[in-house]
């Protein structure tokens, strides 16, 4: 257990020596751990290491950005500031906004020093409570040291990637694969770092339903995007929902309307009032001490419990009923 502590900025809490494994879901250490067993994975990883700079990966992402700070997006480099000192990040990556990107994104790369980089598109379309959110999602990435992983699957997916090195040609598309399996697992677990820094949930949702929408759609309704979650989740069960997965293999980030509902799922079931209310969460000085076995067993009886959740929701759906 820690203790809380609050900044008369917006009152929101600090979460000192908080660790990644306060907000990992589930279904995202599972990925991982799949992800790591695929042939090949581990020679993919040392050949990105020993083949590629950091400053080559750098120079391809903010060579042509700008970076935020103290007296450049000082707004930005605010929330980022306040974001890092509530997930207690000593050290936070540096933010870029990129214009060069089409669309709407942000993301998190790099291998021993990441950085984020965020759109204009993004940035425009979202207010103060939801850019909270998105900054402290992608905070959440560098905590988990998710960047490493991303980058390899963006040198794998560049022109030649890692062909040279043995053992990788042939397991490359299977990497490939295995890395946007994982990609898609872990936005769930950086969603709950991202409420944990916005400390509002309905922004949390507001973003993904922006994001859906690709603008700031006069009367969007929370409840009604909830709603359509939920139906999804009934629509999608069992093989159709595997015949679904099959159809996008190439689709590096989950469903919205899934990230939606997880996240709702999260606060109902009394996982982010654990953390923000009551003040009790992994501790980082305790991540030596946690083993993988221990770490696994704790993930297998939050799916379970996941899983029992899902049930009650879409029964409390099917009968009419607003899921509690």
């Amino acid at each position: 257990m820690s203790e809380e502590s609050v900044n008369d900025k917006g009152d929101r809490i600090r979460f000192p020596g908080i660790s990644h494994r306060a907000y990992e879901h589930p279904l995202a250490l599972t990925a991982l751990t799949a992800m790591r067993k695929i042939r090949g994975f581990d020679a993919a990883l040392k050949g990105m290491n020993g083949i590629i700079s950091e400053p080559v990966i750098r120079m391809q992402h903010v060579s042509s950005a700008i970076r935020v700070g103290p007296n450049q997006l000082r707004h930005l480099h605010e929330i980022k500031e306040e974001a890092a000192e509530i997930l207690d990040f000593d050290d936070p990556p540096e933010l870029y906004v990129r214009g060069a990107i089409p669309g709407i994104n942000a993301f998190t790369m790099g291998m021993k020093r990441p950085f984020i980089v965020m759109t204009p598109g993004l940035i425009e379309l979202l207010d103060e409570a939801e850019l909270r959110f998105v900054i402290g999602h992608e905070l959440g990435h560098a905590m988990s040291g998710h960047a490493l992983y991303q980058t390899l699957g963006h040198v794998l997916a560049s022109a030649g990637g890692l062909s040279s090195i043995p053992g990788v040609a042939m397991a490359t598309e299977g990497i490939e694969a295995g890395i946007r399996e994982w990609h898609r697992k872990s936005e769930l677990s950086c969603d709950r770092a991202g409420l944990l820094v916005a400390q509002e949930p309905a922004a949390g949702i507001s973003t993904l339903m922006k994001l859906a929408a690709g603008s700031r759609l006069p009367d969007l309704n929370v409840n009604d995007f909830l709603q359509q979650a939920a139906e999804f989740e009934l629509d999608t069960t069992g093989a159709r929902n595997r015949i679904y997965k099959f159809l996008l293999p190439h689709e590096s980030h989950p469903i919205l309307v899934i990230r939606a509902a997880e996240l709702d799922r999260w606060v109902r079931t009394g996982g982010y009032a654990r953390i923000v209310e009551q003040g009790e969460y992994e501790n980082r000085s305790d991540d030596r001490d946690a083993t993988v076995r221990e770490t696994v067993r704790s993930h297998i009886t939050a799916a379970a419990e996941t899983r029992r959740q899902k049930i009650s929701d879409r029964l409390s759906r099917q009968s009419g009923r607003a899921p509690e």
